[in-house]
């Protein structure tokens, strides 16, 4: 239900976007983003850059998992019946969301949410704006490539003791 997906979308916001996650995510995108052989101080600085782009890429009110985004085709179209166990949709749901993050498309719609917003002279100003805006321009797509292979990692986990679905 529209309800449940929304349940779904927040849990996972304010999961993602906390500092453990931004942890959980560091450890996948750190070794793929360190061995691509950008600037200098790029991987000193990953730890903090990506917990600042963390909190506002996966925020529960318009970030990626926010139930507005995760949940729009369920709570809009009301032709939709349940015909999968509630834990393949919970799963179905996050692996497509999450896979979607590998389409160069949405990549660039995420930098330029994050230039609209004014990330690097507003959330994030520890380095020059010219530098942070280039590293936006290149840790993003690497991060997000590489988040999106992991959701079968992590999604039938989430959906069973997260959300406490039941085939």
């Amino acid at each position: 239900t529209c309800e449940d997906c929304s349940r779904m979308g927040t849990k996972l916001s304010e999961m993602a976007s906390s500092p453990e996650g931004a942890v959980f995510e560091l450890d996948y995108i750190t070794p793929v983003i360190c061995a691509a052989g950008l600037e200098d101080g790029v991987c000193e600085d990953l730890p903090g850059f990506w917990s600042a782009i963390a909190v506002n890429l996966f925020n529960a009110q318009d970030g990626w998992y926010a139930p507005v985004n995760l949940c729009e085709r369920i709570c809009n179209d009301t032709t939709i019946s349940v015909k999968t166990p509630p834990c393949e949709q919970c799963m179905n749901i996050l692996k497509f969301s999450t896979m979607d993050m590998a389409t160069k498309s949405q990549q660039d719609r995420v930098i330029s949410l994050f230039m609209e917003r004014n990330f690097c002279s507003e959330q994030y100003n520890q380095i020059s704006l010219e530098v942070c805006t280039e590293r936006l321009k290149t840790v993003i797509p690497l991060a997000l490539d590489t988040l999106a292979y992991t959701a079968p990692f992590w999604t039938d986990g989430f959906c069973r003791m997260d959300m406490g679905c039941m085939d």
